[in-house]
């Protein structure tokens, strides 16, 4: 009997320890894409040198790129030009992106329109995202960035590499707004009201 109980203990603690293995395994891989993405982006920011990289605030890369959608769909930036565009950087590891996503879908649902679009590029790893907004959905849609999200957000003028990270771009294809950290619905109203 000792031996049967014995034996037992040692295969419910294989079992807990095979399972915190596998869950440690996904969060370390999670974070390991965060510090990758951070990292390259900071090394952007850090080379933004005249005649190295565009200047901050320049559009041209973001209306070239072609991204994929939650589905897998390639969806072109270009479709966007001509309209009032919010861009918001984002990940799912990061708190003051998750804890700004509520005004966010909250201001996409009271303003979007034809001549209104919003859209969250995610630099982070495409099963993460897509776990996480199982649970926390948005009004706007979200593409999938991963590393190219990161050059983009600094051509767009995040000259730190942080998270989160928000540009408004006019119907003309100016940068008129950037804000680096958490924003809010009405920081949008106001920047969005002066660009109609």
């Amino acid at each position: 009997m000792k031996s049967s109980t014995s034996w037992a203990i040692a295969l419910l603690a294989a079992a807990v320890g095979a399972a915190g293995g596998y869950w440690y395994g996904l969060r370390t891989q999670s974070n390991a894409y965060a510090e990758r993405a951070m990292a390259r982006a900071a090394a952007l920011a850090s080379t933004n040198a005249p005649g190295n990289t565009p200047a901050p605030g320049n559009t041209n890369g973001l209306f070239s790129a072609t991204l994929d959608d939650l589905r897998g769909q390639s969806i072109k930036l270009a479709n966007y030009q001509g309209k009032t565009l919010i861009v918001n950087f984002w990940a799912s590891w990061c708190p003051p992106c998750i804890a700004e996503m509520p005004d966010l879908s909250r201001f996409y649902t009271d303003h979007g329109s034809n001549r209104i679009q919003m859209l969250g590029i995610a630099i982070d790893n495409p099963t993460a995202v897509r776990n996480f907004l199982k649970d926390h959905p948005v009004s706007y849609p979200v593409l999938l960035g991963g590393m190219n999200g990161a050059d983009l957000s600094t051509e767009l003028g995040d000259a730190q590499g942080g998270l989160p990270f928000t540009v408004v771009i006019d119907e003309q294809g100016r940068v008129v707004y950037q804000h680096l950290g958490q924003t809010s619905y009405d920081a949008l109203q106001t920047i969005v009201s002066g660009n109609p």
